[in-house]
């Protein structure tokens, strides 16, 4: 049938169709988007990306983040320096805490000022907290120093640490985690415990100079730290002539010396 003929009776029959009624529906035909070549490609590798299993951090990068969960919550401390043993507990965001060695001498921490004592004294010696005197200091002279002294601080010189490797699996009393081991500058090497809640668990440090190793061990996160400063009749600013506990004489910020 010639076309014109088709045309004339396709109008005849729909002249009475209902309304809203079509006899030939029109399906609309799909917008095509150019896109550059830069751009396509930029947009097949985001589709790649996604459907990616996530990938696993870098020993460093899970260090760090421990740091950061530890440094936000509050912890008891227990510390081995040669000889010298420190307990204590600390709460990073309220930056108070204590540290009592095994000689007696305590430390307390409250706010920016430090307060110290010397075993069977009554007089506290009160001045800026170690990690002020340190700020400047290298880094590994500052962690070796500030394990026993001031763990928070401590913690912050972490970041130092170069050549983060998992070593393996790492467990104690109510955890499990990851072993890592890391290096500073100046011949001091470490290993750190991360528990599954991205918690440091155990620090060790060592100084390859002498062979010291500070042992620091971390628990019952989460527990409420309260510090207050002494009587003020009790607080003299002069500088004692003994190192209490804290710093109360002032601290070697160019060699890093066991404390």
């Amino acid at each position: 049938m010639p076309e014109n003929e088709l045309r004339t009776l396709l109008a005849e029959a729909s002249a009475d169709r209902p309304p809203g009624v079509r006899i030939l529906p029109v399906t609309p035909r799909p917008r095509r988007m150019w896109l550059p070549l830069a751009a396509a490609a930029a947009a097949a590798a985001t589709a790649v990306v996604l459907v990616l299993p996530g990938t696993t951090p870098s020993a460093n990068a899970q260090v760090m983040e421990a740091v950061d969960t530890t440094s936000s919550e509050s912890y008891r401390i227990e510390t081995v320096s040669g000889a010298k043993t420190f307990t204590g507990a600390f709460d990073p965001e309220r930056r108070v805490g204590v540290i009592v060695r095994n000689d007696g001498a305590e430390t307390r921490f409250v706010g920016d000022t430090m307060y110290s004592k010397e075993p069977g004294e009554a007089t506290w010696f009160a001045g800026p907290r170690v990690d002020d005197e340190l700020l400047r200091a290298p880094a590994v002279v500052g962690l070796v120093k500030l394990m026993p002294l001031d763990p928070p601080a401590a913690l912050s010189r972490l970041r130092a640490a170069t050549e983060v490797t998992e070593q393996g699996p790492a467990s104690g009393d109510g955890w499990t985690g990851t072993r890592f081991a890391f290096t500073l500058p100046d011949d001091v090497s470490g290993l750190v415990d991360v528990d599954d809640q991205d918690r440091i668990r155990r620090l060790e440090v060592t100084f390859a100079a002498d062979s010291h190793t500070n042992v620091m061990e971390f628990g019952d996160f989460g527990t409420a730290v309260t510090v207050e400063a002494p009587p003020q009749d009790q607080i003299t600013t002069e500088p004692g002539d003994k190192h209490a506990g804290g710093a109360p004489k002032p601290v070697d910020t160019t060699s890093p010396v066991k404390p």
